[in-house]
C-alpha cells in the first residue's frame, strides 16, 4: 500500500467518507488475494485540479471486465461468491460521496488494474 500526492481538505462526515476509504481498500484486497496476484499493489493518491480535490484508488488485479463496469454501483451487484458480499459497498459508497458529500465516485481500468476516483469540491 502506498499513499502519496497533495493534501486537501472537503467538507463532508469524517466516519462516512472513512468507510468509502475503507471499502474500496477492502474490495481491491480481496481481489487481489483471489486472483493470487504475487506482488499485490493498492496505491492511493491525491491531486488538487482547480477547484477540486481528487483521490485514485488502484489496483493491479487486472481490472473489472468492461461487461460489467457499468454494473458495479448498482445495489446488490456483487461479483464475490455467496456469502462473502452483499453487492451494497460501492453502492453505499456512490451515495455517500455523491448524495451526501456532493462529490462524484467513477471507476475506470487502468493497465493494471482497476481505478476508483473521488472528485470533491474544496473547501
Amino acid at each position: 500500500l502506498t499513499v502519496e500526492g497533495e493534501n486537501f481538505t472537503t467538507n463532508g462526515l469524517q466516519s462516512e467518507f472513512q468507510q468509502v476509504i475503507v471499502n474500496i481498500i477492502s474490495n481491491a484486497k480481496d481481489i487481489l488475494i483471489e486472483k493470487e496476484i504475487k506482488h499485490k499493489e493498492i496505491k492511493i493518491y491525491s491531486e488538487i485540479k482547480g477547484r477540486k480535490g481528487i483521490l485514485f484508488i488502484e489496483d493491479n488485479a487486472g481490472g473489472i471486465p468492461q461487461e460489467i463496469i457499468e454494473k458495479v454501483f448498482e445495489p446488490y451487484f456483487t461479483t464475490k461468491d455467496i456469502g462473502k458480499g452483499t453487492g451494497i459497498g460501492l453502492y453505499i459508497s456512490k451515495t455517500i460521496i455523491e448524495d451526501t458529500m456532493n462529490g462524484k465516485l467513477l471507476v475506470s481500468n487502468t493497465k493494471n488494474g482497476a481505478c476508483f476516483k473521488i472528485i470533491m469540491k474544496l473547501s
